[in-house]
């Protein structure tokens, strides 16, 4: 009795055996992994709203998303380089633009003063002449550029308005002193001096205007760089986004899709898990008698 018993207990195990390790079982099993990880990859993508969370989400993708963000950081650096340089550039030109104004009241002071007879007159035409000039002086002292009264030094400054190496604009100001201006000297007190005032002050017109057009012409640069610097950011803050943001209608739909997957998985498997016992009951019962 003991030896017919063995024999069909071992049968049974290989016919178990058989039935756990049907195909149904794993393809199901395998089918809720899948469905498992496709809902959790769509959940938290619908939590963080990016599409990548991890570099193995799309390898070459956050590559190309890593160096879109320098750039973009870079370019914002830029606008901020050029901003404060067209900040200044703001300042010399009212500066400037003041000084041509106190340059026109002097001349028209030199020319009041050729026809002027009464020494008292002059003497007040000399002073107000006076004033203004040193009001120039006062406005070439005041008047800086990165912190420098360029006005007074002149010179050239330097300004990053590009993400490379070399992407510079080289802005060149002159000076603005009344000695540069050649009026330091000036008189209106008479008629020959203020003759030679009418002359140097029409020539420190002149040159003002100079200095105007140069720094308007550094300005429409600067406000070039700037616009591309803009467009450039917006280029690739749109690739960035169209690489590391997630389509939110699409996660939906991959999130809803994937638990149906897991609800019909899991039936399968219960199914499948069902039927192992009834088959299993089965052959129990037919071996043990």
């Amino acid at each position: 009795m003991y030896l017919l018993s063995v024999q069909p207990v071992t049968i049974l195990e290989k016919e178990m055996t058989a039935v756990v390790d049907s195909s149904t079982t794993l393809v199901a099993l395998q089918g809720l992994k899948n469905a498992n990880r496709d809902a959790a990859k769509a959940s938290e993508r619908l939590a963080t709203g990016l599409k990548i969370n991890t570099a193995g989400d799309d390898p070459a993708g956050v590559g190309k998303a890593s160096t879109l963000k320098a750039e973009i950081g870079s370019y914002q650096q830029v606008k901020r380089n050029v901003n404060f340089a067209l900040s200044d550039l703001n300042k010399i030109t009212d500066g400037l633009l003041t000084i041509s104004d106190y340059l026109v009241e002097m001349r028209t002071i030199a020319v009041a003063s050729l026809g002027e007879r009464d020494e008292d007159v002059r003497e007040n035409y000399q002073a107000a002449f006076a004033d203004l000039r040193s009001g120039i002086t006062d406005i070439v002292t005041n008047t800086k550029f990165g912190g420098a009264a360029i006005l007074s030094t002149g010179g050239t400054v330097t300004v990053q308005s590009g993400i490379d190496p070399g992407d510079e604009t080289d802005i060149t100001i002159g000076t603005a002193t009344v000695a540069a201006l050649t009026v330091s000297a000036s008189t209106v007190a008479n008629s020959a001096g203020a003759s030679a005032a009418v002359a140097a002050v029409e020539a420190a017109i002149s040159t003002i205007a100079q200095r105007l057009s140069t720094v308007g012409s550094s300005e429409n640069s600067l406000e070039y760089s700037l616009d591309l610097a803009d467009t450039s950011i917006l280029s690739r803050s749109s690739q960035y986004g169209d690489i590391m943001n997630a389509d939110i209608a699409l996660e939906a739909t991959n999130l809803a899709a994937a638990k149906i997957r897991q609800d019909s998985a899991t039936a399968v498997l219960a199914q499948a898990n069902s039927m192992n016992r009834n088959i299993a009951d089965y052959l129990l019962n037919g071996a043990l008698g």
